[in-house]
């Protein structure tokens, strides 16, 4: 095991103790790092939206629990039997999903498909912030096999937020297998889709970007230059149909990526795309999606699922971040005053991304 020199006993840590109440500030034991795991001292740690559905119990998490699974950080500690290569210092980012069984339905299926195991798919995997302590906290515990080095110019702050968001919206982009030059459309321009929007644009893709929300249209203009969406379309617009039409020269989009859990707006995308297009839904709506059987078989359109991102994924993600400056819009709270997080993040009392970091301020 290798380890820095100072690692302490207790830590402050944020716990969901009962559903629908603050968060708890308290002190904890420091995990310690096991087989293949790696403890991370964290540095920041993003709010998504399943930490607000965690609090509000809709995955029956077992309490106490530390949330957040978007945490990033240093490598302080190396367990027994983990690759050499993750090291002491090392700056790094943590996804969601960690120890897969391998021996699950879906795990044989990975394995039998790929050769390799991915945790997003196992049936008794571990999530950070729901099944297992998240980022929350001073420090905390890493599967090796679901750890990502960060670039060296990508801050914390900036970083946490794409192991999640970041991750989520780049896989979605995949499930659309677009060429570079092909139109893709991105409906709702909030966290995760500022994201999906410059990601896209970075691939060469002409973006169109639809959101109804004042703000958030605002906001998709605040990036470097060449990441801005090609057409900014208002969701309430009477024309925002015409519109898009217009600027595909009449074809329709060749996908879309549907950042948000609106029903109406996921159905409305799907006759926005060309025959044989693309839409990746992201949202969890309580009761569902609904979506014409019309345009799906007419126009012989694809729905995809898309969960997250791989680690080989996301490190071909971090390259692209890197290149290009890609940011979040982010509004950062010291740990000792995020127990309100859950309210602050409901009552929209904030800009882009909600991320906790542990400085003391």
């Amino acid at each position: 095991m290798a380890t820095s020199d100072v690692i302490p006993e207790m830590m402050r840590a944020l716990q969901l103790v009962e559903y629908n109440k603050d968060y708890k500030l308290t002190s904890i034991p420091v995990p310690v790092a096991g087989t293949g795991e790696l403890l991370v001292q964290v540095a920041a740690a993003s709010f998504c939206h399943t930490d607000l559905q965690v609090h509000q119990g809709v995955y029956e998490t077992k309490v106490p629990m530390v949330p957040s699974h978007e945490p990033v950080g240093t490598i302080v500690c190396r367990g027994p039997n983990t690759d050499s290569k993750w090291e002491i210092g090392q700056r790094v980012g943590v996804l969601n999903f960690k120890h897969p069984c391998g021996s699950c339905r879906k795990c044989r299926w990975h394995k039998g498909e790929y050769g390799t195991l991915d945790a997003r798919f196992c049936e008794s995997k571990n999530m950070a912030g729901i099944t297992t302590d998240g980022g929350f906290a001073e420090y905390l515990l890493a599967d090796a096999a679901t750890t990502v080095l960060l670039p060296e110019d990508l801050g914390f702050e900036q970083a946490a937020p794409l192991m999640c968001a970041g991750a989520t919206v780049w896989n979605a982009l995949s499930q659309c297998n677009l060429k570079s030059g092909q139109t893709v459309g991105i409906i709702g321009i909030g966290g995760l889709g500022i994201l999906a929007v410059q990601l896209a644009k970075a691939l060469g893709y002409q973006t169109v970007a639809v959101d109804n929300c004042p703000e958030n249209l605002n906001l998709s203009s605040d990036t470097e230059p060449g990441l801005e969406p090609d057409l900014l379309v208002d969701y309430n617009d009477s024309e925002a149909t015409l519109k898009i039409w217009n600027f595909t020269d009449g074809l329709g989009l060749r996908a879309a990526v549907v950042c948000n859990d609106d029903v109406q707006a996921a159905e409305w995308s799907l006759k926005l795309l060309q025959p044989r297009g693309t839409c990746v839904p992201l949202g969890l709506p309580e009761k569902g999606y609904h979506f014409n059987a019309f345009d799906l078989v007419f126009n012989e359109l694809v729905i995809k699922g898309s969960l997250c991102a791989s680690r080989d994924s996301v490190e071909a993600m971090m390259k692209v971040v890197a290149k290009h400056g890609i940011k979040s819009h982010i509004t950062t709270v010291a740990l000792k005053d995020a127990a309100a997080l859950p309210t602050k993040y409901k009552n929209r009392d904030f800009k882009g991304r909600l991320v906790v970091t542990m400085d003391e301020e």
